[in-house]
């Protein structure tokens, strides 16, 4: 974790080197506002003879500081060092605000650099990251995890590196001001550790713990969300209500405990600092008594001044070791996420060569066989091609392993065995964005954005002009309809495009697809989420979108692909037939039984 943090910070290098000299700058301001208090009692109760011979550098600073003030008379005096005091503490407020915003500054970048590397890798992360990964975690990580880790770790590093140069700043005056008394204060240090430790000790295990509650709760709360109808049609809501208050019941129990185990600390190690006071004031005042050579009453009262203001530092110190403990949890989870292995996007695969061939077939799958887990083949020695300019439908009955074609020509995985090629060329030696660039995909759940139905048709397509877009938009007849809304082009058609119905949700995603001008289109299941009327008037847009084009078809529903050059019908992850719609009506077999389960033929 300690690690990872420099890393973060590292970039912000002379920040820091600028946060520590204006911190130096303000606790040496506050400690001569402290010193100089040994000037104020001796002005005050004009004692300016019998003074004993200063025994060390600081004291005899403060004496010709003295000597300087009371040759202008003693209320004079008292006036003039009110003002020097002024000027004393304005600047350690001056150099503690610069400070201040110094580290502000690098904590705002810092947890702003990671929420950016963490969204660019999650872009980038294979699918089968997403196949064993919560939602809810990840959503975690930026929310709740990265507030943790900016409060209890970037926050408390500032307190502690505050702490720390406090504390040897006052305890190296201290020091030189009295040996022997500070040597005191060292005998009672270590008793005062070893307690704030053991309260500290565990926390790091506990909040790894509450943040994947937390996460659970967050992926609980999504689904109910996202499945609000089916928790109400099922009369589920009190069901739901249960699971989730047994969750967040155990996440409140056990992130109680933490934060008494954290604040805890704050009390005792208040006590702890009474204590040592009070030894320093009896111990003190027992070496003034005595005739201390290097202790006179003004500037034992000057000590104690300076180790009472070491005393807030000490506390934030052992405050700002238990939220570090805390905070690690999170920031181990962030570089977790950050540390996954993403996809090489841009780069071209060494020792894989092959370059596209104008007389190869558009596509070619070549005894492919996939599994997602050991146990279970989804692909089973499948062999296919689709030539220029065709279209090749695959059918079958749900589980046989559609989609999971259409996602291996895209690379969402890879194939365990077997080849697939685009115009000749194998999809795994070609960067991720030339391939994906070179297909365009229109799925069953069409994935609408935010935003103005002309920018949704030119996603990925930035430098796409107005003439374009419309052009794309004729193309998957869905102008007219779009000239109808309010603002045209310029409508924004809300979350996932409410404001637009199926069958128009759908031709825009058509539109955005054909803008792309690629290689291959696929249609996974484009149609199988539309009423009948919808589903016709849909069919008619693709049979002139398909229209000498290269495409691979994915449909449950057999209307859709009567028309399609070839069929290719899948059953259990293996291709068991394959030819036009006649010729496989013909052979009656395991597409005719489709067919006629679906009353079409």
């Amino acid at each position: 974790m300690k690690s990872f943090t420099l890393r973060q910070i590292k970039p912000y290098g002379a920040r820091c080197a600028l946060y520590g000299l204006f911190l130096v700058l303000s606790v040496l301001f506050t400690m001569a506002t402290a010193l100089s208090v040994a000037d104020f009692l001796r002005i005050l109760f004009g004692e300016a003879d019998n003074v004993v011979p200063a025994a060390n550098l600081v004291a005899r600073w403060l004496d010709g500081i003295y000597a300087w003030l009371i040759t202008f008379g003693r209320k004079n005096a008292l006036i003039i060092f009110s003002a020097v005091i002024f000027v004393l503490y304005a600047l350690k407020n001056v150099f503690g605000y610069l400070a201040a915003i110094e580290i502000s500054i690098i904590r705002v970048r810092v947890v702003r650099n990671l929420r950016n590397n963490m969204f660019h890798k999650v872009l980038r992360l294979p699918m089968s990251f997403f196949d064993r990964t919560r939602k809810g975690d990840v959503m975690a990580r930026f929310g709740s995890d990265m507030s943790e880790y900016d409060e209890n770790t970037l926050g408390s590093i500032q307190m502690l590196l505050s702490a720390v140069v406090s504390i040897l700043l006052y305890f190296a005056m201290l020091l030189y001001l009295n040996v022997k008394l500070t040597g005191f204060v060292l005998l009672m240090l270590p008793i005062v550790g070893v307690v704030i430790s053991g309260l500290s000790r565990k926390l790091k295990r506990k909040s790894q713990t509450v943040q994947e509650m937390n996460s659970r709760l967050i992926s609980l709360t999504d689904e109910a969300i996202g499945g609000l109808k089916v928790i109400k049609a099922y009369t589920a809501i009190d069901f739901s209500n249960r699971r989730f208050r047994h969750y967040n019941r155990d996440y409140t129990r056990l992130r109680t405990g933490m934060v008494r185990r954290i604040y805890s600390a704050w009390p005792v190690s208040e006590f702890l600092g009474n204590v040592v006071v009070i030894g320093i004031l009896l111990f003190g005042s027992w070496l003034v008594m005595g005739g201390d050579n290097g202790l006179t009453a003004d500037l034992f009262v000057s000590y104690v001044m300076l180790f009472v203001l070491m005393i807030p530092p000490a506390k934030d110190l052992t405050t700002a070791v238990a939220q570090i403990k805390k905070g690690r949890a999170c920031a181990e989870r962030i570089e977790a996420l950050l540390n996954e292995t993403e996809e090489d996007y841009l780069n071209k695969p060494v020792g894989l060569g092959g370059s596209t061939n104008n007389n190869a077939p558009a596509v070619e799958l070549s005894h492919v066989s996939f599994s997602y887990t050991p146990e279970t083949l989804v692909l089973d020695d499948v062999s296919l091609v689709v030539p220029r300019g065709t279209t090749l439908a695959i059918v079958g009955s749900s589980g046989s392993g559609k989609s999971t074609i259409a996602d291996l020509l895209c690379r969402f995985y890879d194939a365990q065995q077997g080849r697939i090629l685009l115009s000749g060329t194998p999809v795994d030696a070609m960067p991720l964005a030339e391939l994906r660039s070179r297909i365009a995909v229109v799925a069953q759940d069409t994935l609408l954005f935010n935003d103005t139905v002309g920018a949704n048709i030119a996603f990925g397509c930035p430098a796409a002009n107005q003439a374009q877009i419309e052009q794309a938009a004729r193309t998957a007849q869905a102008h007219d309809f779009i000239m109808a809304l309010p603002d045209g082009y310029h409508t924004n058609i809300g979350e996932g495009g409410e404001m637009l119905s199926g069958g128009q949700r759908q031709r825009i995603s058509i539109a955005r697809a054909l803008l792309r001008n690629p290689e291959l289109l696929i249609l996974d299941e484009a149609t199988s989420a539309l009423d009948t009327e919808s589903e016709r008037l849909l069919q008619q847009t693709l049979d002139h979108v398909l229209r000498d084009r290269t495409a691979i078809v994915i449909a449950h529903r057999l209307s859709t692909v009567r028309s399609a050059d070839c069929i290719a019908v899948l059953d259990h992850g293996a291709v068991v037939e394959l030819g036009t719609h006649d010729s496989l009506m013909a052979l009656d077999g395991r597409y005719a039984s489709l067919v006629k389960l679906q009353s079409l033929s």
